[in-house]
């Protein structure tokens, strides 16, 4: 087979980088190493296409290589997804025995009219119901896996209060761009709240570092493909306050990682907001059972 010098006299390194690169891309070549060092031989149809493929890995990791993506690390996340879960669980207990001879899901549900009634109280209760074991167990499961890292990201407090405030906002919303007879209950809103702001806030960190276009948007990406692999299914599902909840995460997200957050260690700030979020969803019990 005829074949031709693509590159002579370079590091056996640099040389074995090179052949990979052009392996992956599907261009046959061969790499042998001498005393004066590496030398990368290919057909010669390829020869043109092959330099081209050089000179972009070259250009796209030109300099030095990037600094990793500081994370912070804040603590007690797992407190943030076990008051979570009890919340869940305790409200589900409550309209399943009726306490206090209230109608929990009658009271508490999302409905049409909340704005004009004055019931804002809906957009926050209705993130606590569910309307069978098997809705309450996927909000727990998914809850807990996007809402874990959101709390590493920003703080357990900031979080939560983010996820209660942005989720209560896209219900609303969702509310208003529904039919007369619509009606929601379930935490999936908040759910896809947390989702989104741990993906913008991933993705924020990461463009600002040296890395390709497509290194800078992975946790974006990754967020809308979890999003339309998990929200969109079941006949039951209400997709737009999916998509709300997920645009409300993200818009959370891109906010807070540019602000100046209390450094880790700092938890009096972090536990008045984990304070805050439990009050908003306390008060509109309140309301909504009085």
């Amino acid at each position: 087979m005829s074949t031709v010098c693509l590159a002579s006299s370079i590091p056996p390194q640099v040389a074995q980088d090179w052949s990979l690169v052009l392996h992956a891309i599907g261009i046959p070549n061969q790499l042998l190493v001498t005393a004066d060092g590496g030398q990368l031989w290919v057909k010669p149809e390829d020869q043109a296409r092959a330099a081209r493929e050089i000179d972009r890995y070259l250009r796209e990791n030109r300099g030095q290589p990037a600094a990793p993506v500081s994370w912070p690390k804040y603590r007690h996340a797992v407190w943030g997804v076990i008051v979570y879960a009890a919340t869940l669980i305790a409200v589900t207990v409550a309209a399943l025995y009726r306490i206090g001879e209230r109608n929990w899901v009658s009271r508490g549900v999302l409905e049409i009219g909340l704005i004009e009634r004055g019931e804002w109280w809906r957009a926050f209760t209705a993130l606590t119901l569910h309307a069978d074991l098997g809705h309450l167990l996927a909000n727990l499961a998914f809850g807990v896996l996007f809402a874990y890292p959101a709390s590493q990201f920003v703080g357990v407090g900031v979080a939560w209060l983010t996820i209660v405030l942005a989720a209560g906002a896209a219900n609303a919303l969702d509310m208003a761009l529904h039919p007369p007879t619509h009606s929601v209950l379930g935490a999936s809103t908040a759910v896809f709240v947390a989702l989104g702001l741990s993906s913008a806030f991933s993705w924020r960190r990461r463009a600002s570092r040296a890395l390709t276009w497509m290194q800078r948007t992975a946790p974006l990406v990754a967020g809308v493909a979890l999003l339309a692999f998990t929200g969109v299914g079941g006949e039951r599902t209400d997709v737009l306050a999916h998509a709300l909840g997920f645009l409300a995460g993200v818009g959370s997200g891109f906010a807070l990682a540019e602000a100046r957050l209390p450094p880790p260690g700092r938890d009096r700030v972090q536990w008045l907001a984990a304070a805050i979020a439990l009050s908003v969803l306390g008060v509109g019990w309140a309301a909504a059972l009085r």
